[in-house]
């Protein structure tokens, strides 16, 4: 078992026992399983992914931050932002899609700061769409589900 602990700067967002956690680092998706090697890596916006003993899995979406995994078994995530799937309304999401969308369009050509703030931003809320989508339209099966 591992440990996982996910926070953002308004919350703890999870701190609970997984099997294995998923979770989208600056080189590409991680999965980290139990004896793990310690690591520090960073994050990337996306989707956690956890597997629970129970079979079940959680998704979580993020945006940037931090991983650190301990010798002792420990994942710490700190992320800039963190929400369930069941948090997640699609009319915000559109809306923030849309602003982003409109800036890094108007930023173009005048603004290297503005721009890469606007795309790291829709990168955030595509990964908030993405999970928002799954939990709307149903969600994956579990490996240990029958059917």
């Amino acid at each position: 078992m591992l440990r996982f602990k996910l926070v953002s700067p308004e919350r703890i967002v999870s701190d609970e026992e997984v099997l294995s956690v998923s979770l989208p680092s600056e080189t590409g998706e991680i999965t980290i399983l139990p004896h793990h090697v310690p690591l520090v890596s960073l994050l990337a916006s996306g989707i956690i992914r956890l597997r629970k003993k129970n079979g079940e899995e959680d998704e979580m979406a993020v945006s940037s931050g931090f991983i650190r995994i301990g010798k002792d078994g420990v994942v710490t995530v700190l992320a800039e932002t963190a929400e369930r799937g069941h948090e997640l309304e699609m009319s915000v999401i559109e809306e923030a899609k849309k602003r982003a969308k409109e800036v890094m369009t108007k930023q173009v050509m005048v603004d290297d700061v503005a721009f890469a703030k606007a795309a790291a931003g829709l990168e955030r809320e595509m990964a908030r769409y993405k999970l928002a989508m799954k939990k709307r339209y149903g969600r994956m099966k579990s490996p240990t589900s029958n059917g």
